[in-house]
């Protein structure tokens, strides 16, 4: 049974702990180089859902043939987004990449919906995407250059792939336990982030920090957190609703950075900030009041 309240306040968890990211990667910094710490930190993830699994004494389900085709797209999806956005991020001003890699994320999630789960667009959904989209271009101006053209489509597919792997767990999610689920992203993701290593030929350095590893261990936890609540929110939420609620890690990121680095914000950060928040609301608003009916088929 489909509980679209803890859908929604899984997905504003999710928003929550991704604005930690931004923390966890300058803790970090380049003590590994961007590859080695992604493959690092999902080995480490990969182990701690496998010891959660051990524990727990969960059982590993096959997978299911007709699940297969849509599993390959959700790793495919998911496992390069690291690498393109690194590209794009080395060579595009950090404003652009947000704004691009979320309105690509919003509609990729949108069309997503409408595409494979035959979401219908409402008035509600309608005026929260002009709100989340509006909040994001208030926030991150950009201009591109014809030179940096392509690295802006590099970031562009990275947020229409994230779109697709956020929402296209719903088609198998249901089959398989949410720590499984955590464990297959983090292999996949481990051999995507050694390949990223390779083509771009990064040495792991032998001289690390201890307190880098203690930071990237942190973040590892996270992410097994973070995978469990965003199946387990799109799981219980339409595709349109849960994409747009994400953004709101924008916001979480900005208290973080002023709580961890003092760096405060601007007023456009302020007003748009407000736009993403209540482009989040509104459609959650809807359901958290909604009479009780049966629950759509979100499969």
């Amino acid at each position: 049974m489909k509980n679209r309240k803890l859908g929604i306040l899984s997905l504003f968890s999710v928003g929550a702990m991704y604005g930690m990211y931004g923390v966890y990667s300058r803790m970090i910094g380049d003590a590994f180089g961007n590859f080695n710490q992604n493959w690092l930190r999902n080995l480490a993830v990969a182990l701690i859902a496998g010891l959660i699994i051990l524990i727990s004494r969960s059982q590993l389900k096959p997978l299911l043939r007709k699940d297969i085709k849509w599993i390959i797209i959700w790793f495919l999806s998911g496992s390069w987004v690291a690498v393109l956005t690194f590209i794009a991020f080395n060579n595009l001003k950090i404003g652009t990449v947000y704004l691009v890699l979320y309105s690509a994320m919003i509609t990729s999630g949108y069309l997503s919906g409408q595409i494979f789960f035959k979401e219908k667009t409402s008035l509600t959904k309608i005026i929260s995407l002009a709100l989340a989209i509006g909040g994001l271009a208030i926030i991150y101006k950009f201009s591109i250059a014809k030179e940096e053209m392509i690295y802006a489509i590099m970031c562009l597919v990275s947020g229409l792939m994230i779109g697709v792997w956020n929402t296209i767990s719903k088609k198998f999610s249901d089959n398989y336990p949410n720590m499984q689920m955590v464990l297959m992203d983090a292999i996949a993701s481990v051999i995507a982030t050694l390949i990223g290593a390779t083509l771009f030929k990064e040495i792991l350095p032998s001289n690390i920090n201890p307190v880098s590893w203690l930071w990237l261990l942190i973040y590892a936890f996270t992410q097994v957190a973070n995978v469990g609540l965003i199946v387990y929110g799109f799981k219980n939420l339409e595709a349109q609703i849960g994409s747009i609620i994400l953004p709101v890690e924008i916001v979480f990121a900005t208290i973080f950075a002023f709580i961890f680095f003092k760096e405060y914000p601007t007023l456009s950060a302020y007003i748009g900030g407000m736009m993403i928040i209540g482009a989040a609301i509104i459609p959650s608003l809807e359901i958290i009041f909604a009479k009780k009916s049966p629950s759509p088929d979100l499969s």
